[in-house]
């Protein structure tokens, strides 16, 4: 039971601490970057690099992920909180997630599309230097 609890406790330390870390490299480097992002990048650049061990928050990642749920529960108070706000805007709401969804769908496969003309080419170049 206390081995449970501990091992919670180190991986949700071990998290925050990491966040913690990135909100203050943010702060004293004055980087317009959200210190969530960059904290992932630090938890990855870590497991990557063996300094953070995967069995260290495995446990806590598992409860957290189990109970996902519960942290969308301020998302939902928010949304009911400006819930007037939302209806008097509806209709450009929805048509910049639209738009820019369209936007990025488009944009997604042009640079596919150059990106697969470009391996080609480049297959095919090194084909005929070989």
């Amino acid at each position: 039971m206390f081995d449970k609890i501990f091992k919670f406790l180190f991986g949700f330390i071990l998290i925050f601490l990491i966040y913690f870390f990135a909100k203050l490299i943010i702060k004293l480097t004055h980087l317009p970057f959200p210190p969530t992002i960059l904290g992932l990048i630090l938890f990855t650049l870590g497991l990557k690099m063996k300094i953070i061990k995967e069995s260290w928050i495995e446990f806590t990642s598992k409860i957290l992920l189990e109970n996902i749920g519960m942290l969308f529960v301020p998302f939902i108070v928010g949304l009911i909180a400006y819930k007037d706000l939302l209806l008097k805007n509806w209709l450009a709401i929805l048509v910049v997630v639209f738009a820019t969804t369209t936007f990025l769908i488009v944009l997604l496969g042009l640079f596919v599309e150059y990106g697969l003309k470009f391996l080609r080419l480049y297959k095919i170049r090194k084909v005929k230097n070989d």
